[in-house]
């Protein structure tokens, strides 16, 4: 939701005065939707005060006199989300096309945006119910050889509630429903995929784990990216993924060696596996003992938007 032009003026202006150089992060809601009226409330401040900042976007949008603006309201980083090579194109600017096709297009976008701010990186789902095959890690990697300025954030789906993707998972029975909301995020995997099963679906992830965090490749960033400070942050990235790639290679080494966690991941297991039940206890500490079980099971159907309320809770359409 975007905020008022008013306030947001009113704070761009008091911190270009009191807090010079500090960067501004912006979220994609603002862009994605209102990037016009964004963009006039930063132009109100003096061009030489205009604070650095950060921001999310369709890639769709970023295009024509748009990026020279960009440029000239001190944009220094840029993160479009790509998704996916076989869905989200309209979010990419590319209509109906994918794989290869949409790969040439999206490489080219990013040269051109490259061309007007120092810092670009790109959000990578993978796992989605049109991934399949090796194609997705393959396209992947062939876009970072030809972008290697370019930063990957690579994401698993995550079926979070209140979402079309919950509903239809939920109503597919994909959802790992022992799983405790704990684990929803990156690194862990808390639905059964369509096209992969858990091991095939950690060894194709970590295929592409290798390539980004290669010494060939982080020389290759290193040597497009411009500015020491965008250089020394893709190195400090590329270390953490590494480190993210170790934790990727612990999930894999274990279903390989625990039947019971394969299981579980397959649909089959009737209890939350000993693997994930001793990361929850040491992640809780010393209030391990204020959690029961039932708090440790999500409640998942009340968080379909297909259920309908109570009626003493139900507030009428919104």
């Amino acid at each position: 939701m975007l905020l008022p032009t008013e306030r947001l003026a009113a704070d761009l202006h008091y911190v270009s005065r009191h807090l010079p150089g500090v960067l501004i992060g912006y979220h994609d809601p603002n862009f994605a939707v209102k990037f016009d009226q964004v963009m006039e409330v930063i132009e109100t401040v003096p061009a030489g005060a205009r604070s650095p900042y950060v921001m999310e976007s369709s890639l769709s949008i970023l295009r024509g006199p748009r990026l020279r603006r960009l440029r000239e309201t001190n944009c220094v980083y840029l993160a479009p989300g790509i998704e996916s090579w076989a869905d989200y194109s309209s979010k990419a600017g590319v209509g109906s096309q994918v794989g290869t096709i949409k790969l040439d297009k999206v490489v080219a976008h990013f040269q051109e945006l490259h061309e007007y701010v120092p810092g670009l990186g790109a959000g990578f789902i993978f796992g989605t119910d049109s991934d399949a095959g090796d194609e997705p890690i393959a396209l992947t990697a062939e876009f970072l050889r030809r972008v290697p300025f370019v930063w990957p954030g690579m994401n698993i789906p995550v079926p979070y509630g209140g979402t079309p993707m919950f509903d239809s998972l939920l109503r597919e029975d994909r959802i790992l429903r022992l799983m405790p909301f704990t684990f929803y995020y990156t690194p862990y995997l808390v639905m059964q995929l369509k096209h992969y099963g858990p091991l095939e679906y950690y060894e194709q992830l970590l295929r592409l784990y290798a390539v980004v965090t290669s010494g060939r490749m982080l020389a290759r960033r290193v040597w497009h990216t411009r500015g020491l400070r965008m250089k020394a942050l893709q190195v400090l990235r590329t270390l953490s993924m590494a480190d993210g790639g170790a934790k990727l290679r612990r999930i894999r080494q274990r279903l390989k060696a625990d039947p019971e966690l394969r299981a579980f991941h397959e649909g089959k297991g009737g209890t939350l596996p000993s693997f994930y039940r001793n990361e929850y206890r040491r992640r809780l500490g010393p209030y391990v003992d204020l959690m029961t079980e039932a708090d440790m099971t999500p409640r998942l159907d009340q968080l379909s938007r297909e259920t309908p309320a109570p009626a003493s809770l139900s507030f009428g359409p919104h």
